[in-house]
């Protein structure tokens, strides 16, 4: 039987989310959106559980979606957009930014693309010294995605959010935290813990009064961050039909810079 691709653990009122991929980086495939949808239900659904913590095993917190998907059969040019909801990393991101308890990431290596997103998805990002970020679609042939439109003004600003996708270049975690990407940066690689005693720090306030801090703080953010995936996916869509899609996930794959046609 094969591993989970996606780890569900609870201790007292903490929920660990893990995603579990550490040979590619923990790069998200349909099946690993799936089951991380699996885990955000479980989180909504039991009332024991207060705070959540989203993690990677390995290396990397996430590297992203599975560009293989692309050069592989599993997506095609022309491809419809994800509008079914189901299996899509940008839906999974959104999804745990509407998780009404607090959540906090875990990031070590790579948060890059789609794995950029669902450390900005979270409340709280606690990064080790090792952690990089970026926003690579566009080098990828893609219109940022996964709820970055949303995600990295809310977080950055409209001009430094307009650079990072323009320019898809990668941040180390002290520029990060200048950024206000992260909260902070520890000093060693024990994320987990610094984000498990964080949540614990959490617990010593009044749940409900947590929640309902969140709920006051997103107020009126729920609808905006779902019609940015909307509008992403549907120019995605139109990407999907470029021969540059194709491009940019091959030349991802074998390791070479891309030759665009912008067609």
């Amino acid at each position: 039987m094969p591993d989970p691709l996606v780890l569900y653990a609870k201790d007292g009122h903490i929920a660990t989310i893990t995603l579990n991929r550490p040979d590619v980086l923990n790069a998200v495939s349909n099946d690993m959106a799936l089951e991380l949808d699996e885990a955000i239900e479980k989180v909504k659904r039991d009332g024991e559980v207060w705070v959540v913590i989203l993690a990677g095993n390995g290396k990397s917190f996430c590297s992203g979606y599975d560009l293989k998907g692309i050069t592989s059969g599993r997506i095609t040019k022309g491809a419809a957009p994800a509008v079914d909801r189901q299996g899509h990393i940008g839906w999974s991101a959104l999804r745990f930014w509407e998780i009404e308890k607090p959540t906090i990431a875990a990031i070590r290596g790579h948060a890059v693309g789609g794995g950029l997103c669902l450390a900005l998805a979270c409340d709280i990002r606690i990064a080790a010294p090792d952690a990089r970020f970026a926003a690579t679609f566009t080098k990828r042939g893609l219109v940022p995605d996964s709820g970055a439109t949303f995600f990295l003004i809310q977080s950055v600003g409209y001009a430094k959010a307009c650079e990072m996708s323009f320019l898809a270049e990668q941040i180390d975690a002290q520029e990060a935290l200048r950024l206000g990407i992260v909260n902070k940066v520890i000093g060693d690689l024990a994320v987990e813990k610094a984000a498990m005693d964080t949540a614990q720090k959490m617990l010593l306030q009044s749940p409900i009064a947590v929640r309902l801090a969140k709920r006051a703080l997103r107020r009126g953010m729920e609808a905006e961050a779902t019609r940015a995936v909307e509008y992403e996916l549907y120019l995605n869509g139109v990407t999907a039909k470029t021969n540059d899609i194709i491009e940019g996930a091959k030349a991802f794959v074998e390791k070479r810079p891309p030759k665009w046609t912008g067609a």
